[in-house]
Order: structure tokens, then C-alpha cells, then sequence
């Protein structure tokens, strides 16, 4: 594929997850009619420059959707129709089919028939006979334009030529001649950079009678910005030229019919030319890396410069030291930052996804948003796109109950999905909650035993219940819909959250709803860690989780709680941290010195009584108490690491959140120590 075409993809795909940004916020704003004339005329300008774009490069299939939503929209503009839920639906339909045409154009598949779109749409929009503009502005405006450009123009255009001029919009001709061989291209190209600064109502192409290779186009252009600095922003066009007309902004009848006019602002905004570049994330994986090996390079020449220096330049030396490793994190940070992305979009994507599955099933499902102004690795943003739809679509298809079922189990009409995202520390969580039956172990030991994988008479509970639902194939439908049914499901979506390294948790109880829950690791990050050594191995913890230290003999390790010598918090339960690493004791090796690492437990986040079963196994682990002591043979400081992910494989280190390179180039594992501690086995009812 060549570079323009891959341009014109990306910035598309960019265009439209604007749009869909914007309908989101349509929904939200459905009681300011301002807001709504500003968000209505920016998706406009998109699907512009989408149908200018798709033209020039011949794809067809996306500039009709472009085209059909761009009429559903101008009867938005022009108050004959309203931004009801109904025609919000339909637009987060097309632009659904853009998103779907520019993917399979991106992978050369012929677009689909959008007959059914299309209909949709086509019964929303009025006839043009009940689309009249108000007879005293479009009276003043067909004294104003040339004869030629008025009889050119349908009604619905005469309206929105009407409504741009009482809006204070500048209206004017321009005037340009491209040859015939060429000028699709730049014609289309025309348009689209008009397109930025206000918005093209008609064109009339004409031959030329001197010049038959060349064809000669008038377009009729309504903007904000000044007429007279239109002309250099066009420089690159020659033979363009600009005629001005002079309209005048008040109307008889938007004083007398205020109703007929829709309800816009004053003044319009356009976007300025886009600040951003496209970078490959394996390039900027390499400069990230590249950069921290720069700065453990710096520090180790620094630090042997502040050894061998003399007592009077070594406090200067020293300070200057500190300040050049804080400016290398900082940009390390802020490097990292760039592979940052909003989660807002995959979010409002499932909510959205949620709503067409509810449409779909005839239930009655209000969703809720939270955590869209976190920002996560692009890579996990891509990964967990299509897993999350599945679980809200799931959600609605099997937790939220009918009317009449939720009727008889005593709750509102209309269900509820919570769609929400977390930081807990260095993990992401993003969880899907609703407040419908919850998972059925009938259902679910009835159809495991129709499948085989459940003996006859063994009996089942919660937890096994909520295992065999990840089972590839599993199905508790007997008749597959248009929504699920069809044994590709849980295992799916937990294959492709391990394949980043994060795991799927699920928690249910019956009668109030199911959470799923996904926790994702970080790609790239820094921590301050505190270094431990336990066996031959050195491993990072992240020091926000370590309260304390202290030493330990024989003594105090052969008790199973134990009193610290800094703390009144009661006994303490010790595990040593190679026993949990799976490491066998070294013979020869000596024991001494011990450091015991007090850790607090991980923050709860249990929700009405609904906890994950590795949740109950760390309630247990503490048994009460609000400290752990990890026990390793030596604490050997704490550092600033830089967090490298596993990779594919993340998901089988259980507990195992990255690597890490310290700055004496050993590598060590970077715990996640409260995942770790959820699968310990070890006797906890001790002190």
C-alpha cells in the first residue's frame, strides 16, 4: 500500500473516532441546543472531508455512507429533523459502517450492500417539499447570488444557504478551472481544504468554450473566517478566485417563525491543521530503551566520577549527578507517555456496542460510563477493544433480565451495566458489572453435562460454575442468537487478555448481577522498586507497597506469627518470598543476614458483597491483619526501573508484572505482589 493511501486511512480512522466521540457527547448534551448546533456542524465537516477523501482515492462504498449520513445530518441542521434517541441510534449506525467500509478497504474486501442504512435513514429525512426555508431569507439571498448558482441549487441547499447567512456566516463564489485529465483530484482536494474553514453547500461544474481540455467548477462556500485571508490559504490552487456576497443577517422571519430557524451559534469553530505525526510503536519502544540504556550509562559514569573526585568538588559533582538522573526520568516518563492513548473511545465503543445489543434484544438498559480520562498503552487499548464489547454485549444478552423477568424478581424496568476503568497501583482494571440474575449453576451444570465435561452426580457451586463458563465452546443457550449463542465466547475473550499478559477475573451471585473484570499489566513504565535478593535471584517490589523492614533471626522465622520490634500492630505473618518463587533452599548457603519486608494488603475493591475468589484468597491471606511480611535474604535498596512486559507469555507468570534491567545490568523479575500473594497455598491461620 503506498504512503498517501496509508495517510488517508489513518487520518480517516482518526476522523472518524472523532465522530463517534461526538455523537457520545450529542447524547449528553441533549438539553443545550448551542452545544448540539456546534457538535452537529463538526460531525458535518468530518463526513465532509470523508466523502471529499474517499472520492479521491475511489472508494465508493465509504463515500455512499458518508454521503447518506451527511443528509440525515443536514436535516439535523436545518430543524426539520430532531436529534431524538432514534436518529442518534442511527447515526452511531453509519458511523459503525464507516468504521466497517474504511477496514475493509484498508484490506481490499468489497464493501457490503448498506440497503438497510440506508432505508433507516431515508425514513427519517423529510421530503424535500416539507423542507422549506423561510420565504424572507431566501428571498435576500436570491437577490444576492448570481442567476446560474441560485437555479443550480436544490431546496435543501437554498435553506442551508439561508441559514449560514442568518447566522453570520460569510458566504462567497469561488471561482476555479482545473483540466479535464485531472481535476477530480484536485477538485476533491479543493473542497476539502474549504472544508476546514467553514462548509461547501453546492459546485456547478461548467465546460469552457477557449480552453476544451480544461472544465470550470463554481462552488458556493459559507465560513467564520475573513474572506480576504481565504486567498492565501488557497495559494497552492492557481487560477482560484474569491467573490464576496454581501447578505444581509436579519430576517423578518426568524423574528416571526423563531421555530423554523434551528437553534445554533453564533459563531462557529474550525479545526486548525492537525499538530500530530504517526510513529511506529516498535520505533519508539527502541528510543525508549535506548534512552534508558543512555541513563544507566550517565549514572555509572557519574557515579565513578564522584568516587575518584576530591571532598571539594564532590558535593557539586553529587548534586549535579541528581539533577541529571531526574531529568533522564523525566524524559524516560514522558517517552512513555507517548504510547499513551485515551481509554474514553474503547469504553464509549462498548457502551455503544451495549445499546445495539439491547436494541436488538427489546430490553430496557441504561449504561454508565466511568474512567474515560485514563490513558493506556495503545497496545492494550487495541487488545481489550473487541474482549470488552463481548463482555457488555454478554452482559445484556445473558445477566439483564426481560422486563417481566426483572418485574418478578422485584427490580426497576430498565437494567443497568456499569462499564468503568481503574488504576490500581502499576495494573489497569476495567470492569463490566450488571445488576441482572447473575450466572445460573443450574443452567450452567446442566449444559456441562450435556457437553460431558461434568459428571452426571457431581454437584456444583459458584466458583466452579464461573470456571467452566471459560471453557472453549461452552454455551447455557440452546438456540444461538444474533447476539451470542454460539460457543465463541469467555475463552475468546480471556485468550486474547492473556495474550497481553492480564487476566480475566469473574465474580457472580444470583439474582444481583455478574462483574467481569479485566486486569492489565503495564507495557513500559518506571516504578521505584525495592530490590530484594531471595535465593540466587533478585526480584523489584514496588515500594509503594512496603511499609517497613526489619531484621529476623532462626527465632523469630521458626514462629508462624511473630511480634516486630516496630510495630503494635500484633503478630505478623511471615512467608518467604522463595518459597513462593518456587525456589528450593540452597544447601551451603548461608541464611544470614534476614530482612523481613512488612507489605500492606492490595486496596479492596469488593462491591455489595460481589468479591473475585482470589480477592477471598488474599482476605484470607491477612486473616484480618494489615500487614504480610515477605521474608528474603537481603534488601539491597530501592530503584528507579524501568517495567518491561512479558510479552504473549505474560499471562502463565502468575504474579510476574515485567523485567526489569537495574542499573548494574542484572535483570530481575518485577513482582506483582498482591496477584502472587492471591495464589499462595501456604497455612495462614497462625498469630
Amino acid at each position: 500500500m503506498d504512503q498517501p493511501r496509508r495517510q488517508f486511512l489513518a487520518e480517516t480512522e482518526d476522523l472518524i473516532d472523532q465522530i463517534f466521540v461526538e455523537l457520545d457527547d450529542l447524547r449528553e448534551n441533549k438539553n443545550d441546543a448551542e452545544q448540539q448546533g456546534r457538535l452537529v456542524d463538526s460531525i458535518f465537516r468530518r463526513l465532509h472531508r470523508i466523502k471529499g477523501s474517499a472520492a479521491t482515492f475511489g472508494l465508493e462504498g465509504l463515500g455512499e455512507v458518508a454521503h447518506e449520513f451527511e443528509s440525515l445530518l443536514s436535516a439535523v441542521r436545518s430543524g426539520s429533523v430532531v436529534a431524538g434517541e432514534n436518529v442518534l441510534d442511527t447515526c452511531e449506525s453509519a458511523t459503525g459502517a464507516l468504521s466497517e467500509s474504511l477496514n475493509l478497504a484498508a484490506s481490499g474486501i468489497v464493501d457490503p450492500s448498506r440497503r438497510a442504512l440506508f432505508e433507516r435513514i431515508h425514513a427519517l429525512v423529510p421530503m424535500p417539499s416539507k423542507n422549506v426555508a423561510p420565504a424572507a431569507s431566501v428571498d435576500v439571498i436570491r437577490q444576492q447570488l448570481p442567476a446560474p448558482i441560485w437555479q443550480s441549487l436544490t431546496d435543501d441547499e437554498k435553506q442551508r444557504t439561508a441559514r449560514s447567512a442568518g447566522r453570520g456566516l460569510k458566504l462567497c463564489i469561488v471561482d476555479t478551472s482545473f483540466d479535464i485529465a485531472s481535476f477530480d483530484e484536485h477538485f476533491n482536494s479543493l473542497k476539502e481544504r474549504l472544508s476546514r474553514h467553514g462548509e461547501v453547500i453546492a459546485s456547478s461544474p461548467a465546460a469552457d468554450t477557449d480552453h476544451p481540455d480544461k472544465i470550470n467548477f463554481r462552488i458556493l462556500f459559507a465560513g467564520n473566517s475573513d474572506v480576504d485571508s481565504l486567498p492565501a490559504e488557497l495559494a497552492d490552487f492557481p487560477g482560484v478566485s474569491l467573490i464576496p456576497i454581501e447578505v444581509g443577517t436579519t430576517f423578518a422571519s426568524q423574528a416571526e417563525h423563531p421555530e423554523q430557524i434551528a437553534k445554533v451559534p453564533t459563531e462557529l469553530t474550525f479545526p486548525a491543521s492537525s499538530n500530530f505525526i504517526r510513529t511506529d510503536l516498535e520505533d519508539l519502544d527502541r528510543l525508549i530503551s535506548s534512552t534508558h540504556e543512555l541513563f544507566r550509562t550517565t549514572a555509572h559514569a557519574l557515579d565513578l566520577a564522584v568516587s575518584t573526585t576530591g571532598s571539594q568538588a564532590k558535593v557539586e559533582l553529587t548534586r549535579l549527578s541528581n539533577e541529571i538522573r531526574r531529568s533522564f526520568l523525566g524524559v524516560e516518563d514522558e517517552l512513555i507517555g507517548l504510547r499513551m492513548i485515551s481509554l474514553g473511545p474503547v469504553l464509549q465503543r462498548a457502551a455503544r456496542a451495549g445499546r445495539a445489543a439491547a436494541r436488538q434484544s427489546e430490553k430496557e438498559v441504561d449504561f454508565k460510563v466511568v474512567g474515560t480520562n485514563l490513558r493506556l498503552d495503545k497496545l492494550l487499548c487495541d487488545a481489550i477493544a473487541d474482549p470488552l464489547v463481548h463482555l457488555v454485549r454478554n452482559a445484556v444478552d445473558h445477566g439483564i433480565e426481560d422486563t417481566a423477568g426483572r418485574a418478578a424478581a422485584g427490580k426497576l424496568q430498565r437494567g443497568h451495566v456499569l462499564i468503568e476503568a481503574v488504576m490500581d497501583g502499576s495494573q489497569t482494571r476495567v470492569r463490566v458489572r450488571d445488576d441482572g440474575s447473575g450466572v445460573d449453576t443450574v443452567r450452567v451444570s446442566e449444559a456441562a453435562k450435556k457437553m460431558g465435561i461434568l459428571e452426571p452426580d457431581r454437584p456444583i457451586d459458584m466458583d466452579l460454575s464461573l470456571r467452566l463458563i471459560f471453557r472453549p465452546g461452552f454455551s447455557t443457550v440452546a438456540q444461538a442468537s444474533a447476539i451470542s449463542g454460539r460457543g465463541v465466547g469467555l475463552d475468546v475473550v480471556e485468550t486474547a487478555v492473556e495474550q497481553v499478559g492480564g487476566e480475566v477475573r469473574v465474580s457472580s451471585e444470583p439474582g444481583s448481577g455478574t462483574i467481569f473484570e479485566i486486569r492489565l499489566p503495564v507495557t513500559f513504565g518506571l516504578v521505584r522498586s525495592a530490590v530484594v535478593l531471595a535465593g540466587e535471584y533478585r526480584y523489584c517490589i514496588d515500594a509503594d507497597q512496603v511499609l517497613s523492614t526489619f531484621k529476623a533471626d532462626d527465632k523469630i522465622l521458626s514462629n508462624t506469627g511473630v511480634d516486630t520490634p516496630d510495630s503494635t500492630a500484633g503478630p505478623l505473618q511471615l512467608i518467604r518470598l522463595s518459597e513462593m518463587m518456587g525456589q528450593a533452599a540452597l544447601d551451603g548457603v548461608p541464611q544470614a543476614p534476614i530482612e523481613v519486608i512488612i507489605c500492606k494488603p492490595p486496596e479492596e475493591r469488593g462491591d455489595k458483597g460481589l468479591s473475585f475468589a482470589s480477592d477471598r484468597a488474599m482476605k484470607k491471606l491477612f486473616n484480618g491483619r494489615k500487614r504480610l511480611g515477605i521474608v528474603v535474604d537481603e534488601l539491597i535498596g530501592t530503584e528507579e526501573v524501568l517495567i518491561r512486559n512479558l510479552g504473549h507469555h505474560a499471562g502463565r507468570w502468575y504474579g510476574i508484572a515485567g523485567a526489569t534491567e537495574l542499573h548494574d545490568g542484572t535483570v530481575a523479575l518485577v513482582l506483582d505482589l498482591p496477584r502472587l500473594l492471591s495464589q499462595t497455598d501456604f497455612e495462614t491461620d497462625g498469630g
